[in-house]
């Protein structure tokens, strides 16, 4: 019953393109742990461009699932994914740099993909960046945007990032706090305005519903639109969690299904000049 619910639920989240008979059998087949039919699903829908198959052919590869393992080809799915947007690739090809799978060992190169995962909204990436701030690996040490992406995936319920911050919170100077509230103010303003935004185009064809018709009554329009306009602001994705607040997750004991999509989370142009690139580790 548990793996039908995250069936209908992954499914859900499948765009049009993806939700193919192929995608759907693939997932049956993952959920079976029969890997290798899995595989026969995925491949021919990642050769066609599908973002959500190049993901999971990747993490097939990385862990050895149905295929022999191979992290030279785990890294080709996820970059071909990660260069369409897919958070997860993204995070991925960070682990990938991070611990040298099939690569020479590059903090910084893995600093780049966990940044733009955490972009995204990613919680586990944004804990693995913050984390990287903190101890200054891929990166100038920066308190202030530690305590930040600390934040920003706590706030999405992620509770080795809750670790992080505390732990981080008495190593802060009053000016690192001022800066990290600064950027978070600063994030919020614009994910309001974003989410405003969203919220009249989707209304746009429906009218105003402030400025209901004179000879029409008023249905309490007003207030529903309020309502769902809070609601979608207070909307939290699930993460997926790290090994420790400090460095980032191994890689996972099986794939996943799909990467979910969420709304982007711009990195603070005020504190880039703190990224400075370091040699990569031998």
């Amino acid at each position: 019953m548990n793996n039908l619910r995250y069936l209908l639920f992954i499914i859900a989240l499948l765009s049009p393109i993806a939700a193919t008979a192929d995608f759907h059998q693939g997932l049956i087949a993952l959920l079976n742990r029969d890997y290798e039919t899995a595989m026969k699903m995925f491949k021919p829908l990642a050769d066609k461009g599908n973002a959500a198959a190049q993901v999971n052919v990747g993490n097939l590869y990385m862990k050895g699932l149905g295929v022999d393992s191979n992290y030279s080809l785990a890294r080709h799915w996820y970059l071909k994914a990660a260069e369409q947007g897919e958070r997860m690739a993204q995070s991925k090809l960070g682990i990938i740099y991070f611990y040298g799978l099939g690569v020479e060992k590059n903090p910084t190169e893995a600093f780049n993909w966990f940044q733009k995962a955490a972009e995204q909204g990613d919680s586990s990436a944004q804990t693995t960046l913050a984390s990287l701030y903190a101890s200054g690996e891929g990166v100038l040490i920066n308190k202030a945007m530690a305590f930040y992406w600390y934040t920003m995936a706590e706030e999405q319920g992620n509770k080795e990032a809750a670790r992080g911050r505390e732990s981080l919170e008495e190593e802060l100077t009053p000016g690192d706090r001022d800066e990290a509230l600064r950027l978070m103010s600063e994030t919020r303003k614009l994910r309001a305005e974003k989410d405003e935004k969203a919220f009249e185009s989707a209304t746009a064809g429906i009218g105003n519903p402030s400025q209901p018709s004179p000879t029409e009554p008023s249905t309490g329009s007003e207030a529903k639109s309020s309502h769902t306009l809070e609601k979608s602001k207070k909307k939290t994705v699930h993460p997926s969690k790290t090994d420790l607040p400090g460095k980032p997750s191994a890689p996972p004991d099986g794939p996943a299904v799909k990467p979910e999509k969420a709304k982007a989370q711009k990195s603070p142009k005020a504190m880039t000049k703190t990224q400075s690139p370091t040699k990569p580790l031998p």
